[in-house]
């Protein structure tokens, strides 16, 4: 019987070796964004130095951030552009990395990323070394412009002595198709000239996709060369074919576009009898991971405490960790949004004297490297534990698809929740409130996008000008309801809780008058009640809860009472 058991054990995993099931311990199926099939290397702290440092090829490394609003309208252009340049893999690869991941994120502050999606070109056989951080690399609104950003870059390379064992990607003048093939190894069977101007990308992008085809070589000749004229190419891009025997062949199409001059090259092959290489297949990514079930245990304006803890420790283990040192008006802005943690939030177990000795120690030093801060929340979080509880996922603001919601959800409900707690404090601490979370945004929020968008909404707004408490909590319900109404419709939008005004007439009747212009003062009720400290609902009492969206998630549509909401506001400071 164990012979037996032991036989069946060894085939099943023969079976699923030889089926590629399983992977190497410093490899992942996905990560954040971005899935094996998306033919792009996932680099995680695991595997980064194997797969980056000294690899023949060169790197276009994207560090992103998952809940970054930036990074996912960004992720499917990357996508695209992945596959379109697949062939390419011998000479460059792109490869992106989550650095909302804790583990991820020393490698993100070794690289000096302060901004999300940030690119960076890492040019073959790269080394370890504190300067070097990579070249940055310039965003483009469209897969055809990153592609040509990306080839004008593997020429200056090749300019400086690097990507030699790519093809030439330069242009020259020739005389004669001698003079053109007069550099071409001898084992060359078919030489493909493409006349064209010296910014054109055509030849070079053609080159590239095919610089795996063997004893195939593809020149690129200026468009007002002597050669031109002899090869009769009146059409630009041209394209003409020679043979190591020098018979020439034209092959310029009636609309010379990239992709007909490949079907061009491809179609003179066949009829030669090329034998085209065996390129490796797209692994479908058939994982249901990413799929989460719609129902969901949250009720419609209910704030949940593990949405609260979960929030919280992700902006301390990770995003208050990007800085690679903190000095100054950046360590001055934590310790302010620690300071109001402390008064404000509603934290149970240890929590409050985790965070007031975190504080303490940080305000002991004026300054402090990204890693010594990693090591003191790490260790004053084991000397006051349990400091959160056991479980941490988001219930109110989970999304349908773990790209949506999540920490960005999270984090309007920790300020709004802030904001209301302070409120029924003495002094003015709900503008301290304001204040901490524009220099949290400013400094450590990972999406640089919404940052800059929030800092300008936040002077147009007016937002060191508040000094009472409840008009603190009112500032932020409008800034909110006016990023939602911005949002609404963009491809980060969750399409099962989409981004209307808040709060919805079902739930708040009185907070509207006629018409749909808002009643403030009812307003400001319905705020106190939803993020007050003994309404937040901890898991247990979650799980048994009705099937219904979360809190700001199910708002009707008031656009025109957000317009009427500004000059209500104006009166009302």
């Amino acid at each position: 019987m164990y012979s037996w058991c032991l036989i069946t054990y060894c085939a099943f995993f023969f079976i699923i070796l030889s089926n590629g099931a399983v992977l190497r311990d410093d490899d992942v199926d996905h990560q954040g964004l971005y899935s094996k099939a998306d033919q792009v290397t996932i680099l995680t702290n695991l595997n980064f130095n194997k797969k980056i440092y000294g690899q023949r090829n060169a790197y276009l490394v994207q560090f992103y951030n998952s809940y970054c609003g930036h990074c996912r309208a960004f992720a499917p252009k990357f996508k695209s552009l992945a596959a379109e340049i697949a062939p390419w893999e011998n000479i460059i690869k792109l490869a992106v990395i989550d650095c909302s991941v804790e583990e991820n994120n020393e490698i993100c502050r070794q690289f000096e990323v302060m901004a999300y999606p940030s690119l960076r070109y890492l040019h073959e056989k790269y080394v370890i070394g504190n300067a070097f951080v990579g070249d940055n690399f310039m965003f483009a609104d469209t897969v055809k412009k990153l592609k040509a950003q990306l080839i004008m870059k593997m020429r200056s390379e090749q300019n400086v002595g690097r990507l030699l064992f790519a093809p030439n990607l330069g242009i020259a003048a020739y005389g004669s198709y001698a003079a053109a093939l007069n550099t071409v190894s001898a084992n060359v069977v078919y030489t493909f000239l493409v006349f064209e101007s010296e910014n054109s990308t055509v030849g070079s992008e053609l080159a590239l996709d095919i610089n795996d085809y063997k004893n195939i070589n593809v020149r690129r000749v200026y468009e007002n060369s002597e050669l031109a004229t002899i090869a009769s190419v009146t059409q630009y891009p041209g394209l003409v074919a020679v043979k190591s025997t020098s018979e020439v062949t034209r092959l310029t199409p009636k609309n010379p576009t990239k992709q007909n001059l490949l079907k061009a090259v491809n179609t003179f092959l066949k009829s030669n009898d090329f034998v085209f290489p065996v390129r490796s297949k797209v692994v479908e990514d058939n994982s249901d991971s990413f799929i989460f079930s719609e129902t969901s245990t949250a009720e419609s304006d209910i704030v949940y405490y593990s949405d609260l803890e979960r929030t919280l420790k992700t902006s301390l283990h990770t995003e208050i960790l990007r800085h690679k040192m903190l000095s100054g008006e950046v360590l001055q802005a934590l310790l302010n949004y620690l300071n109001v943690l402390i008064v404000s939030f509603p934290a149970r177990k240890n929590l409050k004297e985790y965070l007031t000795d975190l504080h303490n120690a940080l305000a002991s030093k004026n300054e402090w490297s990204g890693s010594e801060v990693y090591q003191l929340v790490k260790s004053r979080e084991a000397a006051h534990e349990p400091v959160y509880s056991s479980n941490l996922d988001y219930i109110g603001c989970k999304g349908s698809q773990p790209q949506y919601r999540g920490y960005t959800c999270g984090l309007w409900i920790l300020f709004h929740t802030l904001t209301v707690n302070a409120a029924q404090k003495p002094g003015s601490q709900g503008p301290r409130v304001l204040s901490a979370m524009h220099g949290y945004v400013k400094h450590f929020f990972g999406c640089t996008e919404c940052s800059q968008h929030f800092q300008a909404m936040a002077e147009k707004n007016k937002i060191f000008q508040i000094t009472e408490n409840d008009k603190a909590v009112l500032w932020l319900w409008i800034a909110h309801n006016e990023v939602n109404l911005r949002l609404a419709g963009d491809v980060t939008e969750d399409s099962k809780h989409p981004k209307i005004q808040y709060p919805s007439v079902d739930n708040c009747p009185k907070c509207r008058l006629a018409r749909g212009a808002w009643n403030l003062p009812e307003v400001y009720k319905y705020l106190q009640k939803v993020y007050d400290a003994d309404n937040i609902r901890d898991l247990r009492k979650a799980r048994s809860a009705a099937t219904a969206q979360s809190p700001l998630s199910s708002l009707d549509i008031g656009m025109l009472s957000l317009l009427l909401l500004h000059h209500v506001w104006r009166n009302f400071l």
